[in-house]
């Protein structure tokens, strides 16, 4: 089955879109939303090793990696921000970074403002080292987050015109790609609004467990690990068929010293 990549508004260019969605996080649903991420965030990272961490575009204020035991840690962004931490400046869908080289990947919304999902997949595949771990958070599709999308994708802004995707989904085309989802977490249990007030009343729908329901839940963030391919040299094959002869047919050079030492006997 083929995803609809047809709604999305390819006149406005991903940096746009980027920016868009950066200004939706400093209004009051998005800054409680930031909240939830961040601190999903916070508890993966110290799960994540290796030396270099990347962070590909991420839409927060800030972005805070303290909690990282990776020591080298870089944020990728489609463009420069005064006001933001840029390590590196670089397209989505194709990234300077060498092959096999990193840790630790995290795309924060990053597969939902692309027009080429699928080539942000490879390019993390191609990136990570063997075992490397790649952390997605996104927006759930099967909510009323969904379907306040659906009703209003055609006039409001990001992230509404954004795609959202699906845990099954990013498991199914992580799968291809020979990915290892570890775990998968629900966050933010309350209703798209913008009504702060009304938000903190709300807080009660915020469950307990770390779980989550996923018809409540505007977002997720979904950890997979990298497998690692071994290649294991095929011995040369071996004959199956059986000899017609056991004990092996003796050679000229054996016959003639067989004839030879008979010779002899009979002398």
């Amino acid at each position: 089955m083929g995803y609809d990549f047809i709604d999305m508004n390819t006149v406005i260019s991903l940096p746009e879109r980027a920016a868009s969605l950066q200004h939706w996080y400093q209004r009051p649903l998005g800054r409680l939303l930031a909240d939830a991420e961040l601190g999903a965030l916070a508890e993966q990272l110290p799960q994540l090793f290796g030396y270099h961490l990347m962070v590909v575009d991420p839409p927060w204020e800030s972005c805070l990696l303290a909690d990282s035991r990776i020591p080298h840690r870089i944020i990728q962004r489609t463009a420069t921000a005064p006001e933001r931490e840029t390590g590196v400046i670089g397209h989505t869908d194709h990234w300077p970074v060498m092959t096999d080289t990193v840790d630790a990947i995290i795309l924060p919304h990053t597969l939902e403002i692309t027009t080429e999902p699928h080539q942000v997949l490879r390019e993390v595949d191609r990136s990570l080292i063997p075992d490397g771990h790649l952390v997605i958070i996104g927006f759930n599709p099967r909510s009323l987050w969904g379907l306040r999308r659906w009703f209003s994708r055609r006039t409001a802004g990001m992230p509404w015109q954004s795609r959202f995707l699906s845990v099954s989904r990013l498991k199914d085309w992580l799968s291809l790609l020979g990915f290892d989802t570890l775990q998968c977490r629900y966050l933010f249990h309350r209703p798209p609004l913008n009504n702060q007030r009304m938000l903190e009343r709300l807080q009660f729908l915020e469950p307990d467990n770390e779980q989550g329901h996923m018809l409540l839940a505007g977002a997720y963030i979904l950890v997979a690990q990298k497998r690692t391919v071994i290649m294991t040299p095929l011995k040369a094959g071996r004959s199956t068929r059986r000899r017609l002869f056991p004990v092996g047919i003796p050679s000229s050079s054996q016959r003639n010293v067989r004839r030879v030492s008979l010779d002899d006997d009979l002398h």
